[in-house]
């Protein structure tokens, strides 16, 4: 179990894995693996639940003040002791009781159990709508108590101020305040949201605010380190932002560990002294001029090349060009980001343009970001392509990743609905063991068949009918797109059959989730890109259960599984009724991965026989074998990222510097 923190562990974090000596390795692997997997079998959190309920009935029957001799009681245990199972089962009861009489939320068995797995540094896996807001709860207490910093990460700031909202009455009770730091508050908020004990927030917030404190130490945190940290407290706004790295819950921890690790996350700041347009300006004329097939190449994972003929063009279009132009290397690397920007980077798909700026739609989420940028001449190549002011280009300060990151934590635990297609990946990156609890109450979730045209129009024909028939009869109905351009189709085409709708996509985090918690009301009809409003519970109307409940469909499969499933799990929650299924087409963008002659085969055979069992079943098998090769390349691109930032440390270890 976690030990308590010593007073000369000013910025606490852990030794990269890898940093470790074989031996140590070793022991951590059997550690983690082999006694979690007893510590936490099913038979063991029964027993541990068994216990907590024994406690909760001699708690419920002391009043005020005796509970907060209990507390004081425990606080003292846990800090004297540790974190044991004999100082978890009192302390778990208490929460439970406190929380019951504040604000009649109970935590259910299973949630006793998620919080079991959570403070044994582990990932709970529990289906959505199981209540993991609250579960998060029982870790987060118990580890404040103890004395260590508690951050809770959400995947984005409305949920973050949300959930920090509802549960502060209970954190005051035990006596420990509680914070929320958004991503664009001002850095005296941030300094002084940090002391508290327990602190909601973003990954990306806490990665950038690590950084920050990495530049600030010269981006090293060894011993001498630590001690400028002292030097620097006591300077008029001197203070670093974080107290370490001493225990995280992550919810929805495979969108932030997962999702999200694909792209490092970087602080830059402008070069207003390169003279960078005129140079991406001829990059992206360049770049016009190339034919496809002919010039260039685009593999089935969207990676540019250029042929021999590609490259002999450029060097005789260049010959005039200034000398900058003149180094093969650079030359083609620029083009094929022009390339890039002009092939892979769609509108309404990838970014929007607003206010005369390109503002970078999230690929998770359909969300916003428009304080983020692309490196390496990307974003100013789509802000020539799309006619727009020119932003200067950025120097990298400082870079890291999700997966370097989150690995330095003293204590990692999270929390996913849908964990166990990337459990071995959890396991290998960030040696965190995935452990399934059931449900609270049997799942009534129903499928309803799944579906592939052979081309998009026909798809959305047949989707607008079923919408017609469903909405006629009261049935609350949520469609899930991929992209901005698809949600947005779907709402010309409902429109123009005068079926009422509301469209989410790119919002406010609040607007989202007032529209996905009316999503299911009788009758109503919601469009949502990419898991919008994620985290919101969508309650049913009056009369719905009898209707069959939320009804999910989805339009298209995504990159990764997990996010289909996220979806399918909007509905039927907490033993509630509910149906999905999948309307698909050969014209979808997954498929695009696939060679081309097998897709026209199938598309011709499924124009003139639709509805033949065997090839339907050969489109599914195409599509999810579409998926799977798209996860598999996402993955390597994850290995990829985490070898060369380990390759990075090394070559930069000489010189005395880290990210």
């Amino acid at each position: 179990m976690f030990s308590l923190l010593t007073s000369a562990e000013r910025y606490p974090q852990k030794l990269d894995w890898n940093e470790l000596p074989f031996l140590e390795r070793v022991w951590d692997w059997l550690v983690l693996h082999w006694t979690r997997r007893v510590r936490l079998s099913a038979r063991r959190q029964l027993r541990f639940v068994k216990r907590v309920g024994q406690y909760e009935e001699r708690f419920n029957a002391l009043d005020e003040a005796a509970l907060k001799m209990q507390l004081q009681s425990i606080r003292l245990e846990l800090r004297r002791v540790g974190v044991h199972d004999e100082q978890l089962a009192p302390a778990f009861a208490l929460i439970r009781v406190v929380s019951s009489r504040l604000s009649g939320l109970r935590h259910h068995d299973v949630q006793i159990r998620g919080g079991y797995v959570l403070v044994h540094g582990c990932i709970t896996e529990m289906d959505t709508g199981e209540g993991k807001t609250l579960t998060a709860t029982l870790a987060a207490i118990v580890m404040a108590l103890a004395g260590r910093q508690v951050q809770v990460v959400t995947v984005n700031d409305y949920l973050a101020g949300r959930d920090a909202e509802e549960m502060t009455p209970l954190y005051d009770w035990f006596g420990l305040t509680t914070a929320t730091v958004a991503e664009d508050a001002p850095r005296e908020v941030r300094e002084q949201a940090y002391r508290n004990p327990i602190v909601y927030c973003t990954g990306k917030t806490l990665v950038f605010d690590y950084l920050k404190d990495r530049l600030v130490l010269g981006q090293q945190l060894s011993q001498m380190g630590i001690r400028l940290k002292d030097f620097i407290r006591n300077r008029p706004g001197g203070e670093l932002l974080l107290p370490g790295l001493q225990f995280a819950i992550v919810d929805e921890i495979d969108s932030v560990l997962i999702d999200e690790a694909r792209t490092p996350l970087i602080i830059s700041a402008s070069d207003e002294n390169a003279r960078h347009e005129e140079y991406y300006g001829h990059a992206l004329e360049l770049a016009r001029t190339m034919e496809a097939e002919l010039d260039f190449m685009v593999d089935a994972r969207k990676l540019i090349e250029l042929t021999r003929r590609g490259r002999d063009r450029l060097a005789e279009l260049t010959l005039d060009f200034a000398p900058l132009w003149h180094n093969q290397f650079r030359r083609e690397e620029s083009v094929i980001q022009a390339l890039t920007a002009l092939h892979n980077f769609v509108r309404d798909e990838h970014y929007i343009v607003r206010d005369d700026k390109v503002m970078i739609v999230d690929e998770h989420t359909g969300r916003i970001m428009p304080d983020r940028s692309w490196e390496k001449g990307l974003h100013q190549l789509i802000e020539l392509k799309e006619e727009v002011p020119v932003t200067p280009p950025r120097i990298t300060l400082a870079k890291i990743s999700f997966q370097l990151f989150f690995r330095r934590y003293m204590g990692l635990a999270g929390m996913t609905g849908t964990g166990r297609e990337v459990a071995s990946e959890m396991g290998h990156v960030y040696n965190l063991l995935s452990v399934r609890i059931p449900p609270h109450r049997t799942s009534q979730r129903v499928k309803q068949g799944r579906r592939v045209f052979a081309t998009a129009d026909l798809k959305w024909q047949t989707l607008v009918e079923t919408i017609g028939q469903l909405q006629a009869r009261g049935q609350p109905i949520l469609v899930g797109t991929r992209t901005i351009n698809a949600a947005d189709e779907l709402a010309k085409r409902l429109e123009q059959s005068a079926i009422e709708h509301q469209v989410l996509h790119a919002n406010q985090d609040v607007e989202e989730a007032l529209i996905v918690a009316e999503a299911g009301n009788p009758g109503r009809v919601t469009i949502a890109t990419n898991m919008a409003g994620r985290g919101t519970d969508i309650k049913l109307g009056t009369g719905v259960d009898g209707l069959g409940g939320l009804h999910v469909i989805l339009t298209e499969l995504h990159d990764s599984a997990r996010v289909d499933r996220q979806l399918v799990g909007r509905c039927a929650r907490q033993g509630q009724p509910g149906s999905w299924e999948e309307m698909l087409s050969l014209e979808d963008e997954l498929l695009h991965v696939l060679p081309r002659h097998i897709l026209r085969g199938l598309k011709r055979l499924l124009q003139r026989a639709p509805h033949n069992p065997l090839l339907q079943w050969l489109a599914r098998r195409a599509y999810y074998l579409a998926q799977k090769k798209v996860e598999r390349y996402h993955k390597r691109i994850r290995r990829s990222l985490l070898k060369a930032e380990f390759h990075t440390r090394r070559s930069l270890s000489f010189t005395g510097k880290s990210e």
